[in-house]
């Protein structure tokens, strides 16, 4: 720092007497702040004459090392412009996955006991950002290993004020091997086709918080395939609906390690979906409303540091469905489970009443069905160990070895129809014995609504995809049952 002196052209350094230092000083005019940068020699006055219609900043001349002069231009705003925006692609993606997309709800027209959990099947999506990320366009497609359907979506997200926004249109076209017809020797095949376009706004209250809307409108179509017999009884089943969906999200969570988190995330949700029906062909008919479905809804995770390297995870999730046309939850089983089944004997009320059903994951011990209702309950418990991460360090060894967990569990829940598990609403408790002409019995038995599951897993990293291994006991009506396997496919709950 130094002073400048336009007629010595010369720097004066400041006194260097610490009193007088650290007096307050006033900066007069001809004075000048230099950098940290050495000087020159010689200083030379700024000269030039400044053009009256610029600032007096701008329009300069400038004497350069090289001894050429240049003149800075004043500003025109006529020759700005702004930046296009440029995009590039972000990421390819090949892999293998049933993860559920777009919410998961499945119409509940058709077989009302179809396998729910989606085969394995390789997904193919690439994604591009612009320059500034302000914008992000994907798109993918998943087949089945089952080569018995298709999964087709799009998806546009813009970021760039505080309010995300989001435009995606998704297909799914899947065919099914139902029941055995009670008239025939053959399976009764058929195939359902779904289609989706949803928006969604996002608005952040700050980097925890943000409450979300998402509109959606909902095309389901079912029929029987033209190869059946009895394919021209059966006429193609169309529904419309449109949603409304609103969620409240926290989520504080971090990630020390895979699959080891530290924080709490919760989201509330409610939901309104209204079926309708439009017809365009042989005249014009519209009915606004044949049936309203509403949604109340949570899921909460939190996750206590355990020994320093471990997790004590620990969720609680519920929903209820209510309006003329309800949802079906049907608990049991794993998400992404590779080897599914489904538990046919626990009955199922009449379809009339229902709109949707989807599978509430994460009950071991059970094939999935194991409880149904349109309300449901559950928690889970985990004590996640790395244990490699303690004999190896947290950064050494391989992969494999390094994100290997030790994991056990314990999980509960219970799913109902009506106002109460143990009200009369709820089928679990009795069962209809029919043998003809002449016999049709309903028997009434107690069957606890509540149901349990424990035992160890195995976690780790293989080939690029987290693998779990479970062994699990179940217990219902306070019996334990024999133990069962689950291996499958994702990370946390």
């Amino acid at each position: 720092r130094g002073s400048y002196d336009e007629s010595k052209s010369i720097i004066t350094p400041f006194p260097t007497d610490v009193q007088e230092t650290n007096k307050p000083k006033v900066i007069e005019s001809g004075f000048l702040f230099q950098s940290n940068f050495p000087d020159p020699e010689i200083l030379e006055p700024v000269r030039g004459k400044v053009a009256s219609d610029a600032p007096s900043n701008l329009n300069i001349n400038i004497r350069q090392n090289t001894g050429i002069t240049k003149r800075v231009e004043p500003y025109n705003n006529t020759r700005a412009f702004t930046a296009n925006k440029r995009f590039a692609l972000n990421n390819i993606t090949t892999k293998m996955d049933n993860d559920i997309l777009f919410e998961g709800l499945e119409s509940y027209t058709g077989d009302r006991q179809q396998l729910l959990t989606a085969p394995l099947g390789i997904l193919f999506k690439a994604n591009i950002k612009d320059l500034f990320e302000d914008y992000s366009v994907e798109g993918g497609v998943r087949i089945p290993t089952t080569f018995m359907g298709s999964e087709y979506f799009l998806v546009f997200d813009n970021k760039k004020s505080r309010i995300d926004k989001r435009i995606a249109l998704y297909r799914r076209s899947n065919k099914y091997n139902s029941e055995q017809n009670p008239n025939s020797n053959f399976l009764t095949r058929s195939k359902k086709t779904t289609l989706l376009g949803l928006y969604q706004m996002k608005y952040p209250f700050d980097i925890y918080r943000s409450i979300r809307a998402t509109g959606s409108l909902r095309l389901d179509r079912f029929l029987q395939l033209s190869t059946e017999n009895n394919s021209f009884l059966s006429p193609a089943v169309n529904e419309k609906r449109v949603s409304l969906r609103l969620e409240y999200v926290y989520d504080n969570t971090s990630d020390p390690a895979m699959n080891i988190k530290h924080g709490t995330r919760y989201k509330v949700y409610v939901e309104a979906i209204n079926q309708f029906d439009m017809q365009v062909i042989d005249g014009f008919s519209f009915d606004p409303s044949q049936g309203f479905t509403g949604i109340i809804g949570f899921d909460a995770r939190h996750y206590i540091p355990v020994l320093n390297k471990s997790v004590l995870a620990i969720r609680l999730a519920g929903a209820t469905s209510f309006g003329s046309q309800k949802m079906l939850y049907f608990l049991g089983g794993m998400e992404n489970w590779l080897l599914p089944k489904f538990d046919n004997s626990i009955p199922v009320p009449d379809d009339s009443d229902f709109a949707y059903k989807a599978n509430v994951f994460q009950l071991r011990g059970f094939d999935n069905n194991i409880r149904n209702g349109g309300t449901y309950l559950l928690s889970n418990t985990e004590l996640r160990i790395p244990f490699f991460q303690y004999l190896l360090g947290k950064n050494r060894g391989s992969t494999f070895f390094r994100n290997m967990q030790l994991v056990g569990f314990y999980d509960a829940g219970l799913a109902w129809h009506g106002s109460s598990p143990f009200g009369p609403e709820n089928p679990l408790n009795s069962v209809t014995v029919t043998s003809p002409p002449l016999i049709n019995l309903q028997i009434e038995y107690f069957r606890d609504p509540l149901v349990m599951g424990y035992g160890l897993g195995l976690r780790t990293q293989f080939l690029g995809y987290f693998i779990k291994g479970d062994y699990a006991w179940g217990i219902e009506t306070r019996e334990v049952q024999r133990p069962k396997f689950y291996l499958s496919i994702g990370m946390d709950f």
